[in-house]
């Protein structure tokens, strides 16, 4: 939620920014700067600076990525700071036409409609407002020009709502991201938000060279638990599953559900050995009640990108997945020939891709 809200509010403030740039280069046809002797004005130098500042946030350059990454309203408070200067020196030139403090005070609205799009909190949007309250403040002491346009008036009315219609976005940029990112039935996140952070989580783990172990879970008989006791019955279980085990992992832990009756946990800077003792403490009381009070057990398969040489997130998932069904068999023929059995009990999915290789360790046997 946090990338897409710092996506939003970056590619708000380059749009800003084009906005501004074209203005920049249009109202000297309008109001008549060109056909003036303006070009060693204050105007004509803090114009420059305004077309500058903006090219810079459009190209990405107005502030280092990191600062960006912490403080997503800085390209967009840069243009603001700018805009108010322009906005103030315009006001005191003499030269100026009423034409061009009308242009500047346009550029200004503009600027304070953008802020209404961006998905900011309550303290981003008083940083913003802070530039456009001392421009109001300034032209209320030395009568400032504003053109056809009282911008003073304007902006008391437009500001507010701005900064309302901001927290606004910023509500629903939160509950949309609910909507795709949580399963409603289990409470994990979904498949393709899982997709998206371990892509991101890997890339962090490989940065810090530290360990990062994905474990699979599949829950064991489920099928025969929904064609016994129904889908309503089948939902609860995986309703209780989902919720015990966002409950017995870390909060840096992400629990997904990755389709059905299977769930990947990630696991950042956990190696397989500390991964494995993890998921016998969550597997332990089992993961939901059953019927005669039995418990709903899992198979697991554990996979960890040094110990296993992987270098790309998809490879991790496949390996994991196939040591757990290697974990699945295994169980399904220990039962077997507990019960004096032989053959399989439940057919089984064939593995995808190659088969796991048979000096698996025994950290990624079925754990009850």
């Amino acid at each position: 939620m946090h990338l897409r809200r710092k996506e939003t509010i970056l590619l708000s403030a380059r749009f800003a920014a084009f906005f501004v740039l074209v203005l920049m280069l249009a109202v000297p046809f309008w109001d008549g700067s060109l056909s003036i002797d303006m070009w060693t004005s204050q105007v004509f130098v803090m114009r420059l600076l305004v077309s500058g500042v903006a090219l810079a946030v459009i190209t990405n350059r107005a502030v280092s990525a990191r600062l960006r990454r912490h403080f997503p309203y800085l390209p967009m408070l840069m243009l603001i700071v700018a805009v108010c200067l322009l906005t103030v020196f315009c006001g005191n030139d003499l030269q100026a036409t009423e034409r061009m403090h009308t242009a500047h005070s346009f550029l200004m609205l503009g600027l304070v409609v953008m802020i209404a799009i961006m998905p900011v909190t309550l303290v981003e949007a008083v940083m913003l407002c802070v530039p456009i309250l001392g421009l109001l403040v300034v032209g209320g002491y030395i009568d400032l020009a504003t053109g056809m346009i009282p911008l003073e008036l304007l902006l008391m009315v437009l500001l507010p709502l701005a900064v309302f219609s901001a927290l606004v976005q910023l509500y629903r940029t939160i509950v949309a991201a609910q909507e795709i990112a949580i399963d409603p039935l289990t409470g994990c996140y979904t498949r393709a938000f899982g997709m998206e952070m371990i892509k991101v989580s890997f890339d962090g783990a490989l940065r810090k060279k530290v360990p990062y172990t994905v474990a699979f879970i599949d829950l064991d008989d489920f099928k025969q638990i929904n064609d016994r006791y129904g889908h309503d019955y089948g939902d609860r279980i995986l309703g209780e599953v989902g919720e015990n085990l966002v409950a017995r992992f870390r909060r840096s832990d992400l629990v997904v559900r990755w389709g059905g009756e299977e769930f990947l946990v990630l696991l950042p800077e956990l190696d397989r050995a500390r991964a494995a003792e993890v998921l016998d403490r969550v597997m332990a009381p089992g993961l939901a009640a059953l019927e005669n009070g039995q418990v709903q057990k899992a198979s697991v398969g554990l996979s960890e990108r040094i110990e296993d040489a992987i270098a790309l997130p998809q490879n991790l998932i496949e390996l994991a997945d196939r040591r757990m069904y290697e974990a699945k068999k295994r169980r399904d023929h220990d039962d077997m020939i507990a019960n004096g059995l032989s053959g399989r009990r439940h057919p089984t999915r064939k593995p995808a891709g190659a088969p796991c290789s048979a000096n698996v360790q025994s950290v990624d046997r079925t754990l009850n």
